[in-house]
């Protein structure tokens, strides 16, 4: 009796052609590219699939041919294993960059391998599993804590997986600076998430740390007083004065001509700025974001990143929230979302709405 048809859709064909395409490390243009991919589907697999069948299912060979089950399992079992081998591939390349054989010290103003690391955040950020395949390695490697989870907190991934990486960094981190940041940013991942027993948990954790350290990066400083003020606004309204006063004394001590590691952009102030639109304290709002984008001196490196332009959304939001309609109006005209910077575009196109629409 003759073998009944199978009955495959087209639509699934033509999906696991793509997927083969995809993944397979020479081109299949032409009949011949199949005997290459027969050999190399038995390699990684240990099972065969025929020259004349494969040829026949990328259409080589026109006939009413309909793949067995058996093959269609077996191309699919060859298209895991192969994603699995290039996953790694590029997991292990991201981590051999980030531990370097040939040197262990890199400056952290070094902008060529700021650029390198830009690349290396984006893909990341793309793959989950690849992200948590590289993630221990890189939170054990000082240039990795330096490059990647210092200068690339992924608002859009935090709450999702980026946070595993930062519990990580928690765990290989020696200096209490560095530690005062990671709890502030595990904090924000459970702001986000509106857990409250974790926002309480890793806000008294940032205390210790701020209480042990000594010099504070500007961006350090402002993260710890942005969570200071979302933690006391959501739990205590009542501290929140004191933190501002405290907050205001800091300031004071901000260099306006820093020219070394970040401290030319008003790193403090950024982050102030957005502890204080979550608090609704908006006068200070207004004077925190207006000291920024008038005493600071501007560098192409934070205006191609759109950081200047967040400023100016906290001005317009604490201008609008004050009943300045028309300066903050002017202020949409002189905003541009399309440089907003990848690790937190989305966050500010959100505040940038909420402006356009005088929603506040």
């Amino acid at each position: 009796m003759a073998r009944k048809k199978n009955i495959v859709p087209q639509s699934e064909i033509t999906s696991l052609q793509n997927e083969i395409k995809s993944i397979c490390t020479f081109s299949i243009e032409n009949a011949i590219d199949c005997k290459n991919l027969s050999n190399q589907i038995f390699s990684a697999t240990g099972k065969y699939i025929s020259f004349s069948t494969l040829k026949r299912f990328f259409g080589f060979n026109q006939s009413d041919f309909s793949p067995s089950y058996d093959t269609i399992n077996i191309l699919k079992e060859y298209i895991a294993i192969s994603t699995q081998q290039k996953k790694v591939s590029v997991a292990q390349v991201i981590i051999d960059f980030y531990d370097p054989k040939h040197f262990k010290e890199i400056s952290k103003s070094d902008q060529s391998f700021q650029a390198a690391s830009r690349t290396m955040a984006m893909l990341l950020r793309e793959n989950k599993n690849l992200f948590e395949e590289s993630m221990s390695t890189l939170a054990q490697s000082k240039i990795g804590r330096a490059f990647y989870f210092e200068l690339f907190l992924d608002y859009e991934i935090l709450s999702s997986f980026q946070y595993k990486g930062y519990e990580h960094y928690l765990k290989y981190e020696d200096t209490h600076e560095g530690k005062l940041f990671a709890n502030c940013v595990l904090f924000l991942k459970y702001f986000f998430d509106n857990d409250e027993k974790m926002m309480t948990f890793y806000h008294n954790k940032a205390l210790v740390e701020f209480k042990k350290s000594t010099q504070i990066h500007p961006f350090v400083l402002g993260r710890y007083f942005q969570v200071n003020l979302m933690y006391n606004f959501h739990f205590n309204k009542k501290m929140v004065s004191k933190i501002i006063d405290e907050m205001y004394k800091s300031e004071k001590l901000q260099s306006r001509n820093a020219k070394e590691l970040f401290r030319e952009f008003p790193g403090f102030h950024y982050f102030v700025c957005d502890g204080l639109w979550h608090a609704e304290e908006y006068e200070h709002l207004l004077k925190i974001s207006e000291i920024a984008i008038t005493e600071y001196e501007k560098h192409e490196e934070f205006i191609w990143k759109g950081y200047y332009d967040h400023l100016q959304i906290y001005h317009g939001l604490a201008l609008s929230k004050l009943g300045k309609t028309i300066e903050a109006s002017t202020k949409i005209k002189k905003i541009q979302p399309e440089s907003f910077y990848f690790i937190s575009r989305k966050y500010f196109m959100e505040l940038f709405e909420v402006l356009k629409n005088k929603d506040v």
